[in-house]
């Protein structure tokens, strides 16, 4: 998880409003699965705006949004590279990571999904405080890592155990902390 914030927060600085799609293709956004979309107006609706991802967004919602923006990349020329064994499970592609063509990010700069704005430190006056819930519940639930600065933690050593059950934790305590569904 606090890769992918850190990621993202790279990229959207990258990131300036873009057009992949042809104007007549309503622009995606993030959604619970099953939830009406008119129930649920959102500002991502607007042509241009980029999806914005909730902190209960599914997995599989989340891994939609961001094929969709690898889709757009390599549409726009991005080389995709072998995928190797470290990979995350489940990964078929891999994309090169030099940040070129240029011209493709900017192209698809409108299919990166945002981050939750409970997570944006810009946006959220109780960041900082937030953050460090989070860090307290990750070392409640056996995780031995410390904040390093807002919206990073890292481990307390280099010998510690990572439970299997990790990413479960991490996500818990981020929707914990950051109050999910409030």
């Amino acid at each position: 998880m606090r890769k992918l914030i850190i990621a993202a927060a790279a990229l959207a600085a990258l990131a300036p409003l873009g057009a992949c799609s042809s104007p007549a293709k309503q622009p995606e956004v993030a959604t619970l699965a099953g939830a009406p979309s008119a129930a649920t107006p959102s500002p991502a609706k607007t042509a241009g705006q980029r999806p914005q991802l909730r902190l209960d967004t599914s997995d599989e919602e989340r891994d939609r949004l961001f094929t969709a923006y690898d889709d757009c990349l390599v549409g726009h020329g991005v080389k995709m590279v072998p995928v190797q064994e470290a990979a995350p499970a489940g990964a078929t592609r891999r994309l090169d990571d030099s940040g070129e063509p240029k011209a493709a990010y900017l192209a698809c700069a409108n299919k990166l999904p945002l981050q939750p704005k409970e997570l944006d430190p810009d946006s959220n006056p109780r960041f900082a405080e937030q953050w460090n819930d989070n860090v307290r519940c990750l070392r409640k639930h056996g995780l031995k890592v410390h904040v390093t600065v807002p919206g990073e933690w890292t481990y307390d050593s280099s010998d510690v155990a990572i439970p299997p059950n990790q990413d479960e934790i991490e996500q818990a305590c981020v929707k914990e902390a950051f109050g999910a569904g409030d």
